[in-house]
C-alpha cells in the first residue's frame, strides 16, 4: 500500500526537520510513504479566499492521481482519538487497493468542491495551526496508529 503526504510549503531547512526525519523512517517499518512538497503557489493579494481556495483546488487536483483514496486534512474534519484514527487507518489500508494521499490544505483551507471530491476529511485539531506543525502532528499520529494496529508498546491508552 504506498500513502503520501502533499502539502505546499516553501523549501528550506526549519526546526521540525529532525522530528519529521525521525517519524518518516518510523513509518516507513509499516508502510510505502513519502511526502511530496508543493511550491507555493504565486497569487495575487487582489483575490479573495474563495479564489485563491479554487486556486489552490486546481493545482492540488493536477498532482493528485485520479485512482487515489483521497483524505483531506482539515480543521472542518471528522474528529478521532489515537485508537479511532487507527482502526480508520487499519481500515483504510487493509481493504483499498488505491494509493491513499493525504492533504494539508493552504492558510485558507480548501474549497467546497475540494471537499466533494476528498473521500475523507480528517481534523488534527480544533485547534488552527501552522502547516509545519500540522505536518509533524499528523506524522506522530500516523506513526501512533501504526503501532497500536501491530500492539507495540508505543501507545499507553
Amino acid at each position: 500500500m504506498k500513502t503520501r503526504l502533499i502539502y505546499q510549503g516553501k523549501s528550506g531547512k526549519n526546526h521540525f526537520d529532525k522530528a519529521e526525519d525521525m517519524y518518516l523512517s518510523r513509518i516507513k517499518k509499516y508502510i510505502s510513504f513519502d511526502i511530496q512538497q508543493l511550491q507555493p503557489l504565486k497569487l495575487s493579494n487582489a483575490l479573495s479566499v474563495e479564489e485563491i481556495r479554487k486556486k489552490e483546488e486546481e493545482y492540488f487536483l493536477k498532482k493528485l492521481p485520479t485512482d487515489s483514496l483521497i483524505i483531506l486534512l482539515d480543521e472542518k474534519g471528522k474528529s478521532y482519538n489515537s485508537s479511532s484514527f487507527s482502526k480508520f487507518l487499519d481500515k483504510m489500508t487493509s481493504f483499498q487497493s488505491k494509493k491513499i494521499i493525504f492533504v494539508i490544505g493552504g492558510a485558507f483551507g480548501f474549497s467546497n468542491s475540494m471537499k466533494q471530491r476528498a473521500d475523507h476529511i480528517v481534523r488534527l485539531s480544533d485547534m488552527t495551526m501552522a502547516h509545519h506543525l500540522a505536518r509533524i502532528v499528523f506524522l506522530e499520529q500516523l506513526y501512533r496508529a501504526f503501532t497500536i494496529i501491530k500492539g507495540e508498546p508505543y501507545h499507553n491508552a
